[in-house]
């Protein structure tokens, strides 16, 4: 007598959800694969650059402190090809949630969200307003 075979649950959350197989089906389309590689990458470079949220600068592996723009065209001259949007993108969402610091207190880790924070708002909000600016009533 063999065994039986398991049935799978029929209510797994990913059996008919259109939300995975929607995500799925974006991962191996072009963009998909454009976001996935240019994460990647700047994951990897992001690897050993630092933070100082006080006066929102990256702190580069050579010693060069660099503000938000200023490292967004760093990465440009490094890999010209990745579009600058999915760039930023990722770098004001590393700043936000993706930079670790070892060695922090918790009163510490508290004070760099709380900077991050608003260092990301700050940024988002004045790209609005600029793009806002950037139009007239003929575009």
């Amino acid at each position: 007598m063999g065994k039986q075979r398991r049935e799978p649950p029929q209510d797994n959350i990913f059996a008919n959800n259109p939300f995975v197989d929607d995500f799925f089906e974006w991962m191996g389309s072009r963009e998909g694969q454009q976001c996935i590689e240019v994460r990647d990458v700047l994951w990897d470079l992001l690897e050993d650059v630092q933070l100082d949220a006080k006066q929102r600068q990256l702190i580069w592996p050579d010693a060069e402190r660099l503000d938000l723009e200023q490292s967004i065209q760093r990465i440009q001259k490094l890999y010209p090809d990745l579009p600058r949007n999915e760039v930023e993108e990722f770098v004001l969402n590393w700043i936000d949630m993706g930079y670790d610091p070892e060695n922090y207190s918790q009163a510490e880790l508290d004070e760099l969200d709380s900077l991050t924070e608003r260092w990301v708002a700050d940024h988002l909000r004045k790209a609005k307003a600029s793009k806002k600016r950037k139009r007239t009533r003929h575009s």
